[in-house]
């Protein structure tokens, strides 16, 4: 059993379900290592680089390693690459506007910003506006605001 509750056998099927309903996912991933074979590195969508010797390996493992590392790395890497910016963006107006309000931490796609009650709705708008508006994409970004006098309330 997985962690979800599932065998591995039933993972695998939901796995080939969804790559036969989006084909194109497949052949994306198939690509991504094919050209990431060749050039030695895959890149996210600003154009970092993440080498992957893994995938000249001859250890069949090894290569698997490299194949998921070559197909993740355009998303989520590119998402924290997204992530980076938006708090850069966030941070800057902040000081722009000469607020006491401070980034306090960042996680995964969260961040947690510290402000006082006179300046929690322009920290919210800021947050929202700087978060949803770092990159233009087909797909528009969406962000969710929350707040609480901790953490745990603010989730």
């Amino acid at each position: 059993m997985s962690n979800f509750g599932i065998s591995r056998k039933r993972a695998k099927e939901y796995i080939e379900q969804y790559l036969e309903k989006y084909s194109g996912i497949k052949e994306f991933m198939s690509n991504i290592v094919e050209q990431t074979k060749e050039k030695g590195y895959v890149e996210t969508l600003y154009h970092r680089r993440r080498y992957v010797p893994e995938l000249k390996s001859n250890n069949y493992m090894v290569r698997q390693f490299g194949s998921r590392v070559a197909m993740n790395t355009p998303i989520q890497g590119t998402a924290a690459d997204i992530m980076k910016i938006a708090m850069i963006n966030v941070y800057n107006k902040l000081k722009e506007k000469n607020l006491k309000s401070k980034i306090i931490v960042q996680v995964h796609d969260e961040l947690l910003i510290e402000a006082s009650l006179e300046e929690e709705k322009v920290v919210k708008n800021i947050l929202k506006t700087e978060m949803e508006n770092v990159i233009k994409l087909d797909i528009p970004l969406k962000a969710e605001v929350s707040e609480g006098f901790d953490w745990y309330q603010a989730k």
